[in-house]
């Protein structure tokens, strides 16, 4: 039981990190003339991810974790809404991507000083570099004014998004539990 979650959590990893590449190469190669239908397949993409989770939480169990995902799909069901419902939405797709990543690196760095330190993993300290990389990403993503176009926009994310999804599989990597004994 235990390892088949684990390698649902392992195949979700691996997957999650290869649609994020998939994405920031779109982002990246996208034509300036194409940003507008990207930005509404990035609303309805929204919108499908919540719906998924509310309906995950109306047939699944209520626990406290169930509540915690559920908010989190209204929130991403409003997000995505705003973004098809409002002309200029590079604000706000700029401040998700960078609230995103700064959350995402602040507790990648909470989980390897925690986690992966206290169980002796030899490069605990790289997962900690690559996360505040995050940080600063979105941080970069957040605060920087001349992003206002969406093209440039969309060019800054998509590199995020690669970097993000090395991250993710270097942090699979890294603290994945079962180790494969070596013969000899």
């Amino acid at each position: 039981m235990l390892f088949e979650e684990l390698g649902k959590i392992k195949r979700s990893t691996i997957m999650t990190s290869i649609i994020m590449v998939a994405v920031g190469i779109v982002m990246i190669m996208c034509p300036p003339e194409y940003v507008n239908s990207l930005v509404a397949v990035l609303g309805v993409g929204m919108i499908v991810f919540a719906t998924v989770g509310i309906l995950d939480f109306i047939s699944g169990t209520k626990s406290l974790i169930n509540y915690i995902k559920f908010t989190g799909a209204l929130i991403v069901l409003l997000i995505g809404l705003a973004v098809l419902i409002f002309e200029n939405i590079v604000l706000i797709i700029g401040i998700v991507f960078g609230l995103t990543l700064i959350i995402a690196g602040g507790i990648g760095i909470f989980n390897a000083c925690t986690y992966a330190r206290r169980a002796d993993r030899e490069f605990w300290w790289l997962l900690v570099v690559l996360s505040g990389i995050l940080v600063v990403l979105g941080l970069m993503i957040l605060i920087n004014p001349w992003w206002s176009e969406p093209v440039r926009l969309f060019d800054v994310i998509g590199v995020a998004l690669l970097f993000s999804s090395v991250v993710s599989i270097v942090r699979l990597y890294i603290t994945w539990p079962i180790k494969l004994e070596k013969e000899g």
